[in-house]
């Protein structure tokens, strides 16, 4: 196998469209122009380190928690940094890659058969989305990317000197990096993110899907004037006809809204865009919109499925492909009439799953074949699409999240380039033993066109790592056994169990060895504990009184996609690229695009005749509060009956949610949340019934840093336990005890270091059926918690990720063990502050006056980093070294960039 890396790493920094034309100088060269036109841009004085030479071979491949098994076909390329996109060059020996790094873009030109990386270039912009194309006039490839700018904002009238800052400044900018051309800003192309594009006039106009501002730019790359045509809800992609007379660009969310369309909002900002969803509050349309070249003007809106990506067109047979990412399907447009004249499914396996996630599209150049990297199953589908029978041929293997396909100009090859690849890396120089989520491996591959018997062979291999059965296997499935013995988690949904009452709780973000490193009987790595029993007594009682699970892995990586997989059991390309970038951070259910078409936990438990009632978890978030004022109100007995009144973004949860528990904030302390559902409880109590799925939002583990005058670290993971013990106590010494399991886990591990790692999680559960003083090494994620309880409360698997998943049963016994669970109080203290400014030096100082510029208001806003290294050295003392780290590998990125001035968040 032939390897490659570039060293950069995975961020995605939260900016503006841009379009990249590449002329790559050697190894160590960077993107060159002349001086920006305008005047208030800044750059960097400090280049950025070269890219090193590549490495040859993958050492330490990574753990993927949804389960699947990676086993790459052809050649494979493996780099540092997610790998937005991949286009040939002249000939079928030259491909291009561009991949993510720091604040920018590494684009790569490789000699694949040489087994040679010919030249490395650092653009500086963030690559979008399936942002490369082949310039055969120039001979250099092209790209669409994001960048930041700073720019100096005067004091206002009147005010000090000292209120002076500097900010993002939102620019897009066409760069050209050929030494004759010139340097030209664009500033009103729009903001943040960009989708893919296309090239007219031989290279001198550029079509940019422009996703935040919902439009296609019409670029002239000689002046940098723009055209701009509004085309629908966050476009993705874009192509062109052979005559470029027409484009046609694919909108992830689809039209806009008409008068009395069920709508709901894209994001908190105000304004914010509204889409069209469904009863359940899913985003419910996708469009390819056909524009007019000659006077930019949409001439046609034609419906597709949900979130069309990636598109093919076959100008000779007059048909347009697009790729349906959230329903699992491609459309055939015929481009005579404007209308869909046929929908192929994408169902491979023996049954049907949700998740296959058709991202990128390639068509052969006879017509006959269409290739389709399916992100969700890690392969590329094979399909026959001639009139008479459109279908699936096979499926070739490739590594995690195929992101973009590209075919040979002799039609022999095929290129690949994938966002996750081969799972955790580590940084240059740092320990083998120290893993972090925020880093990726992304890689290309270049596959021979197979033949039908090699595709034969290729497609055991992807129904293998999938873990599923080949259409001809749906024989052997066996029906549901209503006469089955009830046991704890049956074998199959409908089956009986003791069980009834599921109750699920979220925190957020630890690993497994910040809490449980030095637990003697788990797999641990002390020297990475965070705090111990007198700070978090609950959660390490819980594990030693009843599982500790010690192999478990959060699917998500932050929390715009944890709380997804949690409550869906999968994500869409929206939050995985991501696209959500300056539209939203959806991690508190305000953004329908970022929901997929399956469907929450709460609809399949409804849909199903189960009872439900939530608790904080997507109902948005709560406005500015006091922490210290509600934790003295705590304190004084309050009892917070009309304190809250939370209105879900989710019109359809809002029937279910405890209008009284708070929405998402760090200001309300945990404690509170628990006294406020002690208070249901008791009320179920009274009436003999419990609902039987709980979830429930616990998230003060998350903390404000160091941020003075404010609960310390220490004392948000006091409350978060206390809390906790409170809640399971309450729970366990109910009549509802003897036919309950509580289940808890982190959002996602992305706060802290794992060694073996980066997803690695905390995790419980506790239920009169679980094994007491056990550990359960079964490879488990988030994924099977939800598999769990659908077994339990008789609900089929809503994704392909939680039916292939392992279930908890091995942590399970028969006999039950109703014996209740005492909290215990942390010795900790849940009133300690912050120390002020005042009485802070050194290292403590600056990290309280780093803290005092985070936007805590909104969850992820704060630079993670950074966050971590100050809750580190607050729990564990300035002098004691933050650990160097091993990183994990699967992120769809979160912005995080530097910037300790600009509280405004923009994603």
């Amino acid at each position: 196998m032939l390897t490659y890396a570039a060293m950069s790493l995975t961020r995605w920094i939260t900016c503006f469209a841009i379009a990249a034309a590449i002329h790559c100088t050697g190894h160590s060269s960077r993107a060159q122009s002349s001086p920006a036109k305008n005047p208030s841009t800044t750059t960097a004085t400090t280049p950025p380190p070269a890219p090193k030479p590549p490495v040859r071979s993958v050492v330490d491949p990574g753990v993927i928690p949804t389960r699947q098994t990676i086993t790459p076909a052809g050649i494979q390329m493996v780099f540092q940094g997610k790998v937005h996109g991949v286009a040939f060059g002249p000939s079928s020996d030259t491909i291009y890659a561009v991949a993510a790094a720091t604040s920018s873009s590494l684009i790569y030109q490789l000699d694949w058969r040489a087994n040679k990386t010919v030249r490395i270039v650092r653009a500086g912009v963030l690559p979008g989305m399936q942002p490369i194309v082949f310039d055969s006039n120039s001979g250099e490839p092209v790209i669409t990317g994001v960048a930041a700018v700073r720019v100096p904002v005067a004091p206002a009238a009147g005010a000090s000197a000292q209120t002076a800052r500097t900010v993002t400044h939102q620019i897009v900018r066409l760069v050209s990096t050929r030494e004759t051309a010139a340097h030209i800003d664009a500033a009103d192309l729009g903001r943040s993110t960009v989708g893919g594009l296309a090239l007219l006039d031989r290279g001198a106009r550029a079509l940019i899907a422009l996703t935040f501002s919902n439009e296609l730019a019409i670029v002239d790359r000689a002046t940098g004037t723009a055209a701009k045509v509004k085309t629908g809800i966050a476009p993705f992609s874009v192509i062109a006809n052979a005559a470029e007379s027409e484009a046609y660009v694919s909108n992830w969310g689809g039209r806009f809204p008409r008068p009395n369309d069920r709508t709901a909002r894209t994001g908190n900002d105000n304004p914010a865009d509204s889409v069209v969803v469904d009863a359940r509050g899913i985003a419910a349309s996708g469009t390819v919109a056909r524009v007019d070249l000659k006077t930019n003007r949409v001439t046609a809106v034609i419906e597709t499925g949900l979130h069309p990506s990636g598109m093919a067109l076959d100008e000779a047979a007059h048909l347009l492909y697009v790729a349906n990412s959230n329903s699992d399907s491609l459309s055939v447009i015929d481009l005579n009439t404007s209308t869909v004249a046929a929908t192929i499914p994408l169902q491979p396996f023996f049954r049907k799953v949700s998740g296959i996630a058709p991202e990128s599209l390639a068509l052969s150049r006879d017509g006959r074949n269409l290739y389709v990297t399916c992100a969700g199953i890690n392969a590329v589908a094979v399909l026959s699409v001639s009139r008479n029978a459109r279908r699936i041929e096979g499926l070739i293997p490739v590594a995690w999240l195929p992101s973009h396909v590209a075919l040979s100009p002799d039609g022999k090859y095929l290129a690949v380039s994938t966002l996750l690849g081969v799972g955790p890396g580590s940084r240059e120089g740092q320990s083998a033993n120290r893993r972090e989520v925020k880093a990726n491996r992304g890689t290309v591959h270049v596959i021979p066109v197979p033949d039908a018997a090699q595709l034969a062979n290729y497609t055991t291999a992807v129904v293998e790592n999938n873990h599923m059965a080949p259409p001809a296997a749906a024989s052997a499935r066996q029906a549901a056994t209503a006469a089955a013995k009830p046991i704890p988690v049956p074998v199959r949904a409908g089956d009986p169990s003791p069980i009834e009452h599921v109750v699920y709780i979220v925190k957020e973000n630890r690993s497994y060895d910040q809490y449980f490193g030095d637990l003697a009987h788990g797999n641990g790595d002390a020297s990475l504990l965070l705090v111990g029993d007198d700070v978090i007594p609950n959660h390490r009682k819980l594990a030693r009184e009843f599982v500790l699970f010690d192999n478990f892995y959060a699917n998500g990586e932050v929390s715009a996609n944890g709380h997804q997989w949690v409550t869906q059991s999968a994500e869409t390309g929206y939050t995985h690229w991501p696209g959500y970038n300056g539209r939203s951070y959806p991690k508190s259910g305000e953004d329908p695009l970022a929901f997929v078409s399956s469907g929450f936990l709460w609809d399949n438990a409804l849909l199903h005749k189960r009872t439900f009632r939530n608790f904080g978890e997507l109902v948005g978030v709560l406005p500015h509060m006091k922490r210290s004022d509600v934790l003295q109100q705590y304190r004084d007995g309050a009892q917070f009956k009309d304190t809250f009144h939370t209105v879900a973004p989710i019109t359809a949860l809002n029937p279910y949610i405890a209008k009284d528990y708070p929405a998402y904030t760090l200001e309300v302390p945990d404690v509170v949340r628990a006294r406020i559902f002690e208070r249901h409880l008791q009320e179920w109590e009274a009436a003999g019934k419990m609902p039987n799925l709980v979830l429930m939002h616990l998230p003060s583990d998350h903390t404000n840093g160091t941020t003075a005058g404010y609960s310390t670290p220490k004392a948000c993971f006091a409350d978060n336990d206390l809390a906790l013990g409170q809640v399971v106590e309450a729970l366990t010494r109910s009549r509802f005890w003897k036919k309950m399991l509580i289940v808890v886990v982190e959002d996602d591990a992305q706060a802290g270091p794992d060694h073996v790692d980066g997803h690695r999680t905390v995790a419980l559960a506790m239920s009169p059926y679980i094994k007491r003083h056990s550990v359960d090494s079964t490879f488990y994620a988030q994924t099977s918690i939800n598999k769990t309880a659908e077994l339990i409360l008789g609900l089929p698997s809503m994704t392909l990720f939680d039916l292939i998943a392992n279930d908890m049963r091995a942590s399970f016994q028969e006999e039950p063990d109703y014996a209740p669970y005492s909290a215990e109080i942390p010795k900790q203290s849940l009133y300690d502050v912050n120390p002020p400014l005042s009485a802070l030096t050194g290292p403590a100082r600056q990290s309280a006056l780093a803290a005092a510029r985070m936007n805590f208001r909104e969850p992820d806003a704060a630079p993670w980093d950074k966050l971590n290294r100050m809750i580190w050295a607050s729990v564990r003392g300035w002098a004691t070294p933050y650990p160097i780290l091993k990183q994990g590998a699967f992120l769809p990125s979160v912005p995080d960039d530097d910037d300790d001035d600009d509280d405004d968040r923009r994603h």
